[in-house]
């Protein structure tokens, strides 16, 4: 993992125009629509998946989704190398970051909870 601190100033100039995020907590987490926030096409984009099980007991897949954006799936096909670490977002709230692929089905895929990530 990646540890440390950013700087203020830094961020603030970098990232003045970012949209701001609460924080959910595992137990908001829950079953239905949200989205991955990736360049996978050169620019920042968000595309919709549905989290179908949410496991608040398991270590590092908290999250198991699947893709249902077409444009994401016409793109990479799914989940690919590289992807790993892109925040998934419901509801307004990073919730977590995907983790895995399922190697049988690209479309499918693992995310761990930010709230897990943040203890470490």
């Amino acid at each position: 993992g990646i540890y440390g601190h950013l700087d203020e100033a830094y961020c603030s100039t970098r990232y003045s125009d970012a949209e701001r995020m609460y924080i959910a907590k595992g137990d908001d987490v829950r079953s239905g629509r949200a989205y991955i926030y990736s360049r996978m096409n050169g620019e920042l984009s968000k595309y919709e998946i549905d989290i179908e099980i949410v496991d608040c007991d398991a270590d590092d897949k908290n999250i198991e989704f699947h893709v249902i954006d077409n444009d994401l799936i016409e793109l990479t096909g799914g989940v690919v190398q590289g992807m790993s670490g892109s925040p998934i977002v419901q509801d307004g709230k990073i919730i977590g970051a995907v983790t895995h692929v399922f190697v049988n089905d690209p479309t499918r895929g693992y995310g761990i909870f930010i709230e897990n990530m943040l203890e470490e």
